[in-house]
């Protein structure tokens, strides 16, 4: 099982979580993953601890998108084992070594990429490099029925649905913790696909009703590495929001399960998304959510049941929806019971069983065709 990180992105948190559950029915699996070799913290494991075995390559960072890229693939091509019978890529840096590594004769076995969004990059040479990786795999993933549908009429490829779970267990229980002013959460990445500059901009309609609001954005760096928090700050300051939000790069995972506690509603602003595992979060602790009506999201969140949906890049609708929940104590904590009975629906266990019955058609199909 390969992912590009060790930190806690969707992509990551999709891979443990799964590869878990599959050496829970029974397989041999071994989790794979880079780091850069200036960043210590993340070659040394991953976010959280895992019950598989795990290696992590390193390699140079370069501040040049392709170049870094083929670097990254270059230090999974020079190391990965060659005798699997089975490979599973979670992106395209893993899903584009692996197939370099079939056509030279390297490996055999077949390839499989769960494919968690397919964007239109700010970026065209890393769009192309995601549609060729998403071309070069033997057999494909999708985490939902939207892009299900969009990877076979965008493209002509058929896919199986494996949603992502959650583990209640991991984040229901806490103590609701309410902090004294109005309290807004934001998890997810800098990059622009998650539209955080949408909430900022939304914010200051807010702060009109209510004063004291308050953002907290768990808000990584993208893979790109030239998304920064210091734009979002600017921003902030100019809209004269600086006291109303605190921005974090990273938490440690009770840190987040204490946001999470501690918030009135999250809100994901995205302007595309695979389906959203903050979403699940923190209906899994029983708060209600804001979101953008795009990608997975509408298969999770029920608008109006769970929570509030608008039109990706409605700042004013985003804004409203905000308001609407924070003035209603009942109607946040209506859908915020209605969420964590949602989130029931999915689990990793589920999951599992989807990729293990894909991943065993797949052996027979080779199997057959080498007899």
């Amino acid at each position: 099982m390969l992912t590009y990180s060790t930190r806690p992105r969707g992509g990551v948190v999709h891979a443990l979580k799964l590869a878990e559950r599959l050496h829970a029915l029974g397989l041999d699996v071994t989790l794979y993953s880079l780091a850069r070799k200036d960043d210590p913290s993340s070659s040394a494991g991953y976010f959280r601890s895992v019950s598989v075995p795990f290696e992590i390559f390193s390699y140079e960072w370069h501040a040049d998108l392709i170049t870094r890229l083929g670097r990254m693939i270059e230090a999974y091509s020079a190391s990965l084992p060659k005798d699997m019978d089975i490979y599973h890529a979670q992106d395209c840096i893993g899903g584009t070594a692996l197939a370099r590594m079939k056509s030279k004769g390297e490996i055999a076995a077949p390839i499989f990429r769960t494919i968690h969004h397919v964007d239109d990059f700010a970026e065209p040479r890393l769009f192309e490099f995601e549609k060729r990786a998403v071309a070069q795999a033997d057999h494909r993933f999708v985490v939902s029925r939207y892009w299900q549908k969009a990877l076979k009429d965008d493209y002509g490829y058929d896919s199986i649905i494996s949603y992502n779970g959650i583990d209640v267990s991991d984040f229901s229980g806490l103590p609701d913790r309410k902090s004294m002013a109005p309290s807004i959460l934001f998890v997810g990445g800098l990059e622009p696909r998650k539209g955080l500059e949408y909430l900022v901009h939304a914010l200051e309609y807010v702060v009109e009703k209510f004063p004291d609001a308050h953002l907290i954005a768990i808000a990584k760096t993208g893979f790109r590495g030239t998304d920064e928090v210091g734009w979002f700050k600017a921003l902030a300051n100019r809209l004269g929001l600086t006291d109303n939000i605190e921005f974090h790069e990273s938490v440690t995972q009770e840190k987040l399960r204490e946001h999470y506690s501690e918030c009135d509603l999250l809100v994901l602003p995205s302007k595309t998304e695979g389906w959203g595992l903050a979403l699940m979060e923190a209906m899994a602790c029983g708060k209600p959510v804001v979101a953008s009506r795009v990608g997975g999201v509408p298969e999770l969140v029920r608008d109006g049941v769970d929570g509030l949906l608008v039109d990706a890049g409605d700042v004013r609708a985003l804004s409203s929806a905000i308001v609407r929940l924070l003035e209603d104590d009942g109607l946040r904590a209506k859908m915020g019971k209605a969420g964590a009975l949602r989130v029931q629906d999915f689990s990793w266990d589920s999951t599992a069983k989807v990729v293990l019955q894909a991943y065993e058609s797949a052996l027979t199909q080779s199997s057959r065709i080498r007899s």
